[in-house]
């Protein structure tokens, strides 16, 4: 990197004594040098700190604006300014070049006027962020009352094409006839999955190109604006204290004298009557949400079909009184998809059971974590194995990226977007792991690994798994990466080893 150094007495006694200047100076080069940073310029300034009307910092003020060094360096804060407001200046154009200010003897953030301006900086940040909310939402405001769609309103809905130039929404004809088909179906069947499945086979697709899905269809049909309502501030955003204790934003719903209609920013696609018939449907108790035992799927998001590779889900059933837990691919039930699987359903007992001692005789067995302290991995020459590889590791960016899409349109819930994104990133740790081992870096060698040390982690970790309770489990489960593709028959389990350097388990000696 390169510095630039400045260095400032005030009088000029101490320009001609040179000792001032010349110890600031040989500092600060001391210090570059330590860093390795090079050197630029040298610059000394016989002047008051209280102004900016220095020859020597005028030129390291135009350095900085010609992009000729990335450190300003001196010996310290004061000899840069003395007044707090032409060192907040300094500190500006410094940040706005891309720099950083460092000193010898101090760092600016630690002392008493750093600590200021920073403060005082965030301030007026905080402030400025505060108005350009206020002014965005009273834009927004304006914008509603006068009859036009807010910007990052309701721009994307189904049925309905936004115009810039008017700023409201026009019906694009097929669509508005698949919602007011959705609406009848759904009048005359009583059932999302129903609706979703006939829009599929016939090769209807949603908003964003894809499938329909039961949940599509109930928000679908919530949405006011398709009785020609718009209805813009009918919700807030506000933060909450889960009982886990963290802050999520969740929408509250607004007092009515809050709420701004947009008249005629969005036309009539239903009329009164088949709209009252859906919500009479949507408000029968027997729709309202059963609050049911949870059950635990500790191996949730990580099992696959052995069958057709697709996820495994959790299941009870009970029998003669007594409930069992089974781990069965999505397609032995889910008709929706037009896939069907014949796998059969897995004990989820046995499974759970087997995976984790499987895990335990793995991490507590020395044998194990010395070959992998140890190995040396041998270059793999298949180029056709590391095109596949980078192929699948696409795929599934673009997975993600379409999750994160159809979740931001509404089309899935945050659930399952979570749940897939898991899936998704286990599977592409594996993947950029199996791509590191085909280009490896050469192994260091045997260094005298203390294997009493390494018997004695080994133990202790057992302990731990032994003890362990289903939070900690999921803990190690997450830390090697399990995944898992099961049969009623069998079980492959896939992970990574996470594995600490090599000097943790040398012999380290100490005299006494």
């Amino acid at each position: 990197m390169r510095a630039i150094v400045y260095a400032r007495v005030s009088t000029d006694a101490q320009e001609r004594d040179g000792t001032s200047l010349d110890t600031q100076e040989r500092a600060c080069l001391r210090f570059a040098g330590e860093q390795g940073w090079r050197v630029v310029e040298a610059i000394r300034d016989t002047a008051s700190g209280f102004s900016l009307d220095r020859p020597g910092i005028e030129r390291v003020r135009r350095v900085l604006r010609d992009g000729g060094t990335d450190v300003g360096l001196a010996f310290a804060v004061d000899r840069l300014a003395r007044n707090q407001q032409k060192l907040a200046v300094l500190v500006d154009e410094v940040e706005e070049a891309g720099a950083r200010l460092e000193f010898v003897t101090e760092r600016f953030e630690d002392t008493a006027v750093g600590k200021l301006i920073l403060s005082v900086r965030a301030f007026a940040a905080e402030v400025e962020r505060e108005k350009i909310v206020e002014r965005t939402t009273r834009g927004k405001l304006e914008r509603a009352r006068s009859g036009r769609i807010p910007q990052a309103f309701g721009r994307g809905c189904y049925g309905y094409v936004y115009k810039p130039t008017t700023g409201q929404r026009e019906i694009e004809p097929f669509q508005a006839e698949v919602v007011r088909r959705i609406f009848r179906r759904l009048a005359e069947t009583r059932s999302f999955s129903a609706v979703s499945n006939e829009l599929n086979d016939e090769g209807i697709t949603a908003f964003d190109g894809g499938r329909w899905y039961p949940i599509t269809i109930r928000r679908l049909v919530q949405n006011e604006s398709y009785t020609g309502r718009l209805v813009y501030r009918r919700t807030k955003w506000v933060k909450a204290r889960g009982k886990d204790g963290k802050s999520r934003r969740s929408p509250v719903e607004r007092s009515s004298d809050e709420h701004v209609e947009i008249p005629s920013a969005s036309p009539r696609i239903i009329d009164d009557a088949i709209w009252d018939r859906v919500r009479e449907i949507l408000c029968e108790s027997s729709r309202r949400p059963k609050h049911t035992a949870l059950r635990s799927y500790p191996l949730r998001g990580r099992l696959k079909c052995g069958l057709c590779g697709s996820a495994m889900v959790g299941q009870t059933m009970s029998s003669k009184g007594r409930e069992y837990r089974y781990y069965g691919c999505r397609h032995i039930y889910d008709r929706r998809t037009g896939h069907d699987c014949s796998s059969r359903y897995v004990r989820a007992d046995l499974l759970e059971r087997g995976l984790w001692d499987e895990v335990r005789r793995v991490l507590a067995d020395p044998a194990v974590i010395f070959h992998e302290l140890t190995r040396q991995h041998e270059p793999e020459t298949d180029p056709g194995e590391l095109e596949l590889i980078e192929q699948r590791l696409a795929a599934l960016a673009d997975r993600e990226r379409r999750l994160i899409k159809l979740f931001s349109f509404g089309e899935v819930d945050e659930q399952f977007v979570r749940e897939q994104i898991a899936e998704i990133r286990r599977e592409r740790d594996l993947l950029q792991e199996r791509l590191r081992s085909l280009r490896p870096v050469p192994a260091v060698a045997h260094r005298g690994i203390d294997d009493q040390l390494l018997a004695r982690a080994c133990n202790a970790v057992g302990r731990w798994l032994e003890q362990a309770d289903e939070s900690k489990r999921q803990v190690a489960l997450e830390a090697l990466q399990i995944a898992i593709v099961a049969t009623r028959d069998q079980a492959t389990v896939r992970g990574i080893i996470p594995m600490e350097p090599d000097e943790f388990f040398i012999l380290q000696r100490a005299s006494a």
